[in-house]
């Protein structure tokens, strides 16, 4: 798949919003706490009259991605998850795409970026598109039997390829065949401890206070 990466939401004033007006602006992904600052206050959302923000659009270029993702994502989740595909080979983002489409952990922020961390627990076989192609790739790696020459002239492959996915609750996704190896599957991020270094969303209000108590610099001595 495509190795450019594009992950933008569209962040409104929700204030603003619920007065029948538009207050947004584009937040590019992954991002940075002076970014979020600069797109705060650019929709007027300063954590003391405005202090709620809505996602009205994504622009995403992982498919399937864009559904999971709710008008009220957590910035710091966002960028969580941006950083975590950022960061994979395309071989590791046509996976996650096909596991994304196999849906057994695609409910919300928490159960994607969950699943970036726990993709060896399925197998994809980019070769494999159609039911009788994976009949035939079973057959002929001799994962479940070894067919005799003369019977594999008479074989129904795609049967078997369907049924052997109807057991192991495979599915054909663009990406390929992929199924669950049953591997065990690590919750490594509990839903409400973003890791500190992927936390970006403070108020511009919070963050003027904050620079308001950095210690004056001492003034040089007169001469």
């Amino acid at each position: 798949m495509d190795a450019k990466f594009e992950f933008t939401a569209f962040v409104e004033n929700l204030n603003s919003r619920t007065r029948g007006k538009v207050s947004g602006a584009h937040l590019t992904f992954p991002t940075t706490t002076e970014l979020v600052q600069a797109t705060l206050n650019l929709i007027g959302v300063d954590g003391l009259r405005n202090e709620e923000i809505i996602v009205t659009d994504y622009t995403i270029s992982i498919p399937g991605l864009r559904s999971v993702l709710g008008e009220y994502a957590d910035i710091d989740e966002l960028n969580y998850l941006a950083h975590r595909i950022q960061g994979m080979t395309p071989e590791e983002q046509a996976k996650f795409v096909s596991a994304l489409k196999h849906g057994e952990y695609a409910d919300g922020l928490q159960d994607v970026i969950n699943l970036t961390y726990n993709l060896d627990c399925y197998e994809l076989i980019p070769e494999v598109t159609t039911y009788e192609e994976y009949g035939r790739y079973l057959a002929e790696s001799q994962r479940d039997f070894q067919l005799p020459a003369k019977a594999a002239m008479y074989f129904d492959y795609a049967s078997y390829g369907e049924d052997s996915a109807i057991n192991e609750g495979g599915e054909l996704t663009p990406q390929g065949y992929i199924y669950n190896n049953q591997s065990h599957f690590e919750d490594v991020y509990d839903g409400k401890n973003v890791p500190e270094e992927y936390r970006v969303f403070k108020y511009p209000m919070q963050m003027r206070a904050k620079q308001s108590k950095q210690p004056k610099p001492p003034k040089p001595p007169m001469r």
